[in-house]
């Protein structure tokens, strides 16, 4: 999906819902209110404050007849002349407004409804456009606000799919595509159950392009919804009471509402957070609740494993219950006691290694970006993509460097490297797969891959590794395993001499 940029911020899919607290008629006529709704507006969480650039002649004419009356709705009994009179920001307010935006830090957008607020708007500097529902069918003002290039919001109320496409391939055949969509009901206030907000969805498959919510509904539970469907905008109608007579008071929202529904938003997205598989962090404690292959019987070194000797049980702290059967007629490295968690180290050729090939860029470059590796590697930001494609390609390539997929069964659980130093000296690197760690896979791996060091090079003499601070676990591991251990500034440094 294409993402719009309104300054230095992106709107669309991974970023935040962008936040509009729309003005309108909301200041009553009063300069001195319209700057208190901009800094109430920045205090209630908003990102931009928006206002309108009419005046009741480029709108409409002045005319008592039947066509210009209102007959429904909050507006019923109103002629539009005089509606919009009420309604207006003057002018020579707008400036103004603008600067008190920029100076308190939110962003300042308007509607134009002809081409004289247009130039009006360019004069003033004016970022990006908005475009009401009711002028989304005015096909000649949507050409000439997208001639500018600047990005557009546009609502669609009322709006057939057959319009919506319409004004869109208007404004993209003037070569600017900077343009995101507003789903909108166009009733003041609008019904919630007539607002079909599963169309967000829809619209985003069909346009391709950020897609919003303009919502005239009293409260924020059509806001949330919509920010749970997916949208990347929401506009508001914003009031500091709605006390305060104006034509679009009934509709608004004062600060504490604006600020409730801005706090929901963004609790809804960090409850949706991202696609994702495996334990959440408050979820890894109880790892330790499920089922594991225990112990249940003394085996002594050299003895086979049976099902006479171990169970799949609570607690989790040994092999995953799929290794049950792998593990059955194996024979057990060291003595194990009655409750002791049955660990990969404690089966004999429990893993074997193969040479990593091309095919398995992708496999290596997921278990060096998954979080608990990063914070161990002594270089904590993710792995872009094409800088390990051009480390696995030299990786490949290096006659010192050597890379092995670790194996149990048929199932990859790791990477194992070796690099040549000096004659005879190679230096240990080595990662496990997240759902594999402490379970007895490390030492496992570290033995198994001495085992394959003597037999792929039997001159070497001498094995190290590096080992970051605050990483315990491998830090233990090498000590278990007869490593010296030495302490500098920045990690731990590892040696063994080769028996």
């Amino acid at each position: 999906m294409e993402q719009l940029r309104i300054g230095n911020r992106f709107i669309g899919d991974g970023q935040p819902a962008y936040i509009i607290a729309e003005m309108s008629a909301n200041h009553a006529g009063s300069l001195e209110r319209a700057k208190e709704i901009i800094h109430a507006a920045k205090e209630s969480g908003a990102d931009c404050i928006k206002i309108q650039t009419y005046t009741p002649d480029t709108l409409t004419i002045d005319c008592n007849n039947h066509y210009f009356h209102i007959d429904n709705g909050t507006w019923e009994g109103e002629n539009l002349y005089r509606l919009y009179g009420k309604a207006y920001t003057p002018w020579e307010w707008q400036k103004e407004l603008k600067e008190e935006a920029e100076k308190v830090g939110l962003d300042f957008l308007s509607t134009p409804f002809d081409n004289t607020a247009v130039d009006f708007l360019e004069d003033m500097g004016l970022a990006f456009y908005k475009i009401a529902s009711f002028e989304m069918v005015d096909l000649p003002l949507l050409s000439y606000v997208a001639s500018k290039g600047k990005p557009i919001i546009m609502s669609t109320g009322m709006a057939t799919l057959r319009e919506m496409k319409e004004a869109v391939e208007t404004i993209f055949a003037t070569g600017n595509r900077q343009l995101a969509l507003l789903k909108c009901s166009s009733v003041y206030p609008a019904d919630p159950a007539d607002m079909h907000l599963r169309t967000i969805s829809d619209m985003k498959k069909e346009f391709g392009i950020p897609i919003g919510l303009s919502d005239h509904s009293m409260g924020s539970l059509s806001a949330t919804t919509a920010v749970a469907l997916g949208a990347n905008i929401l506009e508001k109608h914003f009031c500091l009471s709605r006390e305060i007579e104006n034509p679009d008071a009934s509709f608004s929202m004062t600060p504490e509402e604006f600020k409730e529904m801005v706090t929901h938003v963004r609790q809804t997205e960090s409850a949706l957070g991202r696609p994702m598989y495996g334990p959440s962090e408050q979820e890894k404690s109880s790892l330790v609740f499920r089922r594991s292959v225990f112990v249940v019987q003394d085996i002594k070194k050299g003895e086979t494993i049976s099902e006479e000797n171990i169970r799949i049980i609570r607690p989790g702290y040994g092999l995953h219950p799929r290794e049950f059967n792998y593990v059955l007629g194996k024979t057990c490295t060291k003595d194990m006691d009655r409750g002791m968690p049955l660990t990969a180290d404690a089966v004999e050729n429990y893993l074997t290694f193969r040479e990593a090939t091309a095919g398995d860029e992708k496999l290596i470059f997921d278990w060096a970006n998954e979080e608990e590796t990063r914070k161990q590697s002594f270089h904590t930001e993710p792995i872009p993509w094409e800088n390990h494609r051009e480390w696995f390609a030299e990786s490949l390539r290096n006659p010192d460097r050597h890379l092995y997929i670790c194996y149990h069964g048929e199932t990859p659980v790791g990477m194992y490297r070796l690099d040549r130093e000096e004659e005879g000296a190679f230096e240990i690197s080595y990662s496990i797969a997240q759902e594999y760690r402490e379970r007895g896979y490390g030492k496992a791996m570290l033995s198994a891959g001495e085992a394959l060091l003597r037999e792929t090079h039997p001159d070497a003499v001498k094995l190290t590794a590096k080992v970051k601070k605050g990483n315990e676990a491998s830090r233990h591991l090498f000590v278990a395993l007869g490593y010296e251990e030495m302490e500098t500034e920045e990690f731990y440094s590892y040696s063994k001499l080769m028996e």
